[in-house]
């Protein structure tokens, strides 16, 4: 009995492991995206004049989820804007999805990083009108 204790403890600890191996390697919001890599960080504060569309990237580098997906949750005070489902291809694998954010949704925004029910990574930045 002790043994099949054993042994199934094992097995779900390899498979846990496994599972929670998947990490988020770099993240980063810009406004360029140059082979498969973000041209210049942009931070936590995005400026945007009155009328403005201002099209922004969430770069992802991810390991160990080969032939899985991801999923970037825009949200805006709290309420999901857009869901972008990505393909991941390789054991350490670039990403990256787009959001235009326009002028008149200054305030608090989130690029959320899920992969299935597991939320991986949150990056936190503030959209700020200037006129």
């Amino acid at each position: 009995m002790k043994k099949s204790a054993l042994i199934i403890s094992a097995l779900i600890s390899i498979g846990f492991s496994s599972w929670c191996a998947a990490q988020v390697e770099r993240s980063q919001l810009t406004d360029m995206i140059e082979q498969r890599e973000p041209a210049r960080d942009l931070g936590n504060v995005i400026r945007v004049k009155d009328g403005e569309l201002k099209k922004v990237y969430f770069f992802t580098q991810i390991t160990h989820l080969a032939n899985q997906q991801i999923t970037h949750r825009w949200l805006y005070q709290g309420i999901e804007k857009a869901a972008v489902t990505l393909n991941i291809g390789g054991d350490n694998w670039r990403t990256y999805s787009s959001k235009i954010l326009p002028s008149y949704w200054p305030g608090d925004w989130q690029v959320q990083i899920w992969y299935g029910d597991l939320q991986l990574l949150t990056y936190d930045f503030t959209v700020v009108l200037e006129p």
